[in-house]
């Protein structure tokens, strides 16, 4: 079995099965689980000295192990793309057409040549105004939009529990769509979201071929986010992916 013949969620079922409560110590130690700690698994969080393998038989990370699990092959998978997005049976395709709310939180006036939204909705005290900012001063920015009221979601599990992440701007560059996210602290949540931005979902709307090519970028500083977004777009024309 690969990550590449089943779906995400019967792959990470039979992992449990492996490394879930109802697997021995025995079965966890000896049956070839544990030759993934040292390359791609952390746990809980870290594999820290002395840390005990045993704790997979904790339900939370026995589900957050799986997914790592999943994630690294489909990664480092060879040959034949074989991801594929499932697709909702209603509202397939967004558009900013439809995008009308009301909202007291600060907000950045846009440039209508840039974006159809007449305002950036700031979750903080700058980052997004500056990435806004960032973005309608780049050239080859042909719009961009913050994805609030688009409801543009991205599927992700952590620790077991399905979620939506809602990724924070797409940008349109020559015929690439970049969803960009501005990232702070380091969070295990936000790492499960670029995680499956980056390694699931991006490669699965490329290989479905039906809506352009996509890519994904995280922004950690957005005063320096011009040169970021700048690497990452030669990265996918140079073949190399974000």
């Amino acid at each position: 079995m690969t990550a590449g013949t089943v779906s995400r969620r019967q792959f990470i079922e039979v992992l449990l099965l492996l490394i879930g409560p109802g697997a021995g110590d025995d079965y966890l130690l000896h049956n070839g689980i544990s030759r993934w700690f040292p390359s791609s698994l952390s746990c809980p969080a870290t594999h820290k000295d002395n840390t005990f393998p045993q704790l997979l038989l904790l339900i939370e990370f026995a589900h957050d192990a799986a997914d790592r699990i999943y994630k690294a092959i489909v990664a480092s998978a060879d040959g034949t793309p074989a991801l594929r997005p499932l697709l909702r049976p209603y509202d397939t395709i967004g558009s900013t057409r439809y995008v009308d709310f009301d909202t007291t939180k600060a907000v950045y006036p846009t440039d209508p040549a840039k974006c159809h939204i007449s305002h950036v909705v700031a979750d903080t005290g700058s980052w997004e105004q500056k990435l806004a900012q960032a973005l309608e001063e780049m050239p080859e920015v042909a719009c961009y939009v913050k994805n609030q009221g688009l409801n543009f979601t991205i599927p992700y599990t952590l620790n077991g529990e399905d979620r939506q992440y809602y990724p924070d701007f797409i940008a349109r560059i020559g015929d690439l769509t970049l969803i960009i996210e501005v990232s702070g602290e380091a969070r295990k949540d936000k790492a499960a979201k670029v995680s499956t931005a980056r390694t699931l979902w991006v490669p699965a709307v490329n290989n479905h071929g039906g809506f352009g090519r996509w890519a994904f970028v995280e922004v950690t500083d957005p005063w320096d986010a011009q040169r970021t977004i700048r690497a990452a777009v030669a990265g996918v024309t140079a073949g190399a992916g974000v």
